[in-house]
């Protein structure tokens, strides 16, 4: 690594408990929530041999870098369209010499070519729907890079979703909802999905 990749790393190193992240980071309602996040996953997912995930959405890349230890010799794939977050996982993967393979891409997801129905595991947690103001396009996206007979989880801490929101996208997509959990605790209304996609998806 050259001083500037040192130097941006050590900065988003210390940021993740800085005057703006901490207070939330350190918080009961932060990692009740990414207990959360991965006691769903790993009660209702299965990554196989060789199989592939794909993560949209990076962030401050915690959530990629636990899905990169659930490959058996496949590939992660994760997006994001804001090219300081793809930087920031990127060299952490490195400065932490995680041994998978994993592949950073930096766009929008609706611009990403090359994908459609690879992966056996798409996932999409936290604000990043919210975040793209996307809204139906995102989610019908990440369906469709599902491969038939793979999952999507999806995340959402959006107050004013429905389940019936979701439901009715899974079944405009050839998907239904296999698992559904709802977590109300600390003032949230976290919900979060699993759906199967059936070997003939439109």
């Amino acid at each position: 690594m050259n001083d500037n990749d040192k130097e941006f790393l050590l900065r988003s190193y210390g940021e993740e408990y800085g005057p703006e992240a901490g207070p939330w980071n350190t918080s009961v309602k932060s990692k009740y929530l990414e207990y959360l996040l991965a006691a769903f996953f790993e009660e209702h997912f299965a990554v196989g041999e060789n199989d592939e995930i794909c993560n949209i959405g990076v962030g401050a890349g915690s959530w990629d870098r636990y899905l990169s230890y659930k490959l058996k010799g496949g590939r992660l794939v994760s997006i994001d369209r804001d090219a300081e977050c793809c930087r920031q996982l990127q060299l952490r993967l490195e400065n932490e010499k995680n041994p998978n393979a994993v592949q950073v891409i930096c766009s929008d997801i609706l611009s990403v070519e090359n994908l459609d129905r690879r992966f056996a595991v798409v996932t999409m947690v936290g604000s990043t729907r919210l975040e793209s103001g996307l809204f139906e396009k995102i989610l019908r996206k990440a369906l469709h890079l599902v491969k038939p007979g793979g999952s999507f989880y999806y995340q959402t801490l959006d107050k004013s979703e429905e389940k019936e929101y979701f439901s009715e996208i899974c079944r405009k997509s050839g998907a239904t909802i296999e698992a559904y959990q709802i977590d109300t605790r600390y003032n949230m209304k976290a919900q979060f999905f699993k759906a199967v996609i059936g070997q003939n998806p439109m």
